[in-house]
């Protein structure tokens, strides 16, 4: 599990290195990853979605513009968060101080549901992808085949030269694989 972690971080990490030369699309990349999560995160401190989602985009704003000055050394996941944690702090204690009232909604709207589903999928699918990315390339290509372009098992057989019941044994590994990687996600 802590292989799996390293290599997340260690694709972060060049990705965070390639932010700092201008690479917009390494950006995206990063941006759409943790943007949700992080504006999650933020509404924890704000009390508020529009202003959680104010200060994670001007964060990423910040990064953008500060990219070659930045130094991420070992998590940029770590990093954002921390960052974001700060962004958040800062932002109720400015609000505080000018007498600008923090705009509170109530717990749970529509708006609020609609975010949260659309998080919990987004980052239940990026868990189960990352998972399918780790899994062995015999196990992982038979999966793909399986899942992705709806071959049967005995075309996926007659395709990769196998027998049925190695596509079954394949398919019953993945799948184990994969459960347990939500588990631990969701632990």
């Amino acid at each position: 599990m802590l292989d799996q972690f390293n290599k997340m971080t260690d694709i972060d990490l060049l990705l965070w290195n390639k932010v700092k030369s201008g690479d917009t699309e390494a950006y995206e990349l990063l941006f759409r990853k943790y943007y949700p999560s992080l504006c999650l995160f933020a509404k924890r401190y704000v009390n508020d979605i529009d202003t959680a989602r104010e200060v994670i985009q001007d964060l990423f704003i910040y990064l953008w513009e500060q990219r070659k000055e930045l130094t991420v050394r070992q998590s940029f996941k770590s990093y954002v968060f921390r960052a974001a944690q700060y962004n958040c702090i800062r932002r109720k204690e400015n609000d505080r101080k000018t007498g600008v009232p923090m705009y509170i909604l109530p717990e749970t709207t529509y708006e609020d549901v609609t975010f949260y589903n659309n998080l919990e999928y987004a980052e239940l699918k990026e868990k189960i992808m990352e998972s399918i990315d780790m899994l062995p390339e015999q196990c992982q290509k038979v999966f793909r085949l399986s899942r992705f372009e709806q071959l049967k098992y005995s075309e996926i057989a007659l395709q990769m030269g196998i027998s049925v019941k190695t596509v079954e044994t394949q398919i019953s590994k993945a799948m184990k694989i994969i459960q347990q990687s939500i588990e631990d996600f969701f632990i």
